[in-house]
């Protein structure tokens, strides 16, 4: 992770020292704070035996596949952050949420290193019509679950959740 704050946002200094993990600190005032990692959560949403896939229309992965899914706001838990953000970016309710597994990744937004750990779950669709915002989703496919293939995929995180969901799903 590179460091992304270069002055003391406390008295201005610009002895802010990084240690290249997560805490910021400055010699001059002893300011000390820690990027911690943020919470995110993705949908692997399945309809009628297939499961949804989304084209990213924005970095990091413009144009890689993606689950829906986004970051946990404050006050909020990994459920009520998935059925939110499949609301925003789909227009629809899911049904029977289930927990999947977690897994770390790394996301570069505005030229700062984030460090995330991605929950996933499983959901069904009531539906496969939708309405896709099209500011984060260039496009959408529906998938088998044994075409699901890692490659294609912009996230490490996403790669091991399709791993857990192959074997608990189809034992692959």
């Amino acid at each position: 992770m590179e460091a992304a704050i270069k002055f003391c946002p406390n008295c201005k200094s610009n002895r802010v020292a990084f240690d290249r993990v997560k805490k910021y600190s400055c010699a001059t005032c002893g300011w000390v704070f820690f990027q911690n990692t943020a919470a995110a959560v993705a949908g692997i949403l399945e309809f009628d035996g297939k499961i949804l896939a989304v084209e990213r229309n924005r970095e990091p992965g413009c144009g890689l596949l993606d689950f829906p899914g986004g970051f946990v706001d404050p006050d909020e838990s990994a459920e009520e952050a998935l059925i939110r953000e499949i609301k925003e970016e789909l227009g629809v309710e899911i049904e029977d949420i289930r927990y999947l597994c977690s897994a770390p990744n790394d996301y570069r937004y505005k030229e700062i290193d984030y460090t995330t750990c991605d929950i996933f779950f499983t959901a069904k669709l009531p539906t496969n019509v939708f309405i896709v915002e099209h500011s984060e989703i260039a496009g959408y496919k529906w998938l088998r679950p044994e075409e699901l293939d890692p490659a294609g995929f912009a996230f490490k995180s996403m790669r091991r959740a399709i791993q857990s969901y192959k074997n608990k799903i189809i034992g692959v």
